[in-house]
């Protein structure tokens, strides 16, 4: 039997609700990054409310899953970003948002052009912002009305896996679901 390290981190399962924003967050460790289990492209924090640091990865992948979710309603998913001032890969690098209901659902798409439009305004250390923002518009992903007895899990992710290039600096500060 391996005693190995993953290169991944699993997600805790710990989400919590915040009742200004009527939305439930997840915090980074709330979260699954491919090789965030290797300090070398990841920093994952263990203390709340701090953010995941990207150190260099050709491939995010950050995903998370919600399971409070009812039938016939729609649910907007956003993710708290910002970027160190040394970032760098962003500026052309296409990132995209995923959602579906349960394991065999649809999965809806979302390119968010944000990232590369703001990257220089962004990687000046300014305040987190939330993605996607209102030049992409909302990301929703609506729940059938007759999935009473189905696999009603929401799976989400943020992703940017086609180029190859290397990107450092990205900070996420926390991931959030709300019904809309």
């Amino acid at each position: 039997m391996s005693s190995q390290k993953s290169s991944h981190h699993k997600a805790d399962s710990k989400m919590e609700q915040d009742s200004n924003r009527k939305a439930w967050i997840l915090q980074p460790s709330g979260l699954n990054f491919v090789w965030g289990g290797d300090s070398r492209y990841w920093v994952i924090p263990k203390e709340p409310r701090m953010p995941a640091e990207l150190k260099m990865v050709s491939w995010l992948e950050v995903t998370g899953s919600f399971e409070k979710i009812e039938s016939g309603k729609t649910y907007g998913i956003s993710f708290k970003i910002s970027f160190k001032p040394d970032a760098a890969g962003w500026d052309e690098a296409p990132v995209f948002m995923s959602a579906k209901i349960g394991k065999k659902g649809k999965t809806v798409w979302k390119r968010i052009k944000s990232v590369n439009q703001n990257f220089g305004k962004l990687k000046g250390g300014s305040e987190p912002v939330n993605i996607p923002d209102e030049s992409d518009g909302r990301f929703e992903i609506s729940v059938s009305p007759t999935a009473l007895n189905q696999d009603t899990m929401l799976q989400f992710g943020l992703y940017e896996v086609w180029t190859g290039r290397w990107k450092t600096g990205f900070l996420i500060h926390e991931a959030f679901v709300h019904e809309v």
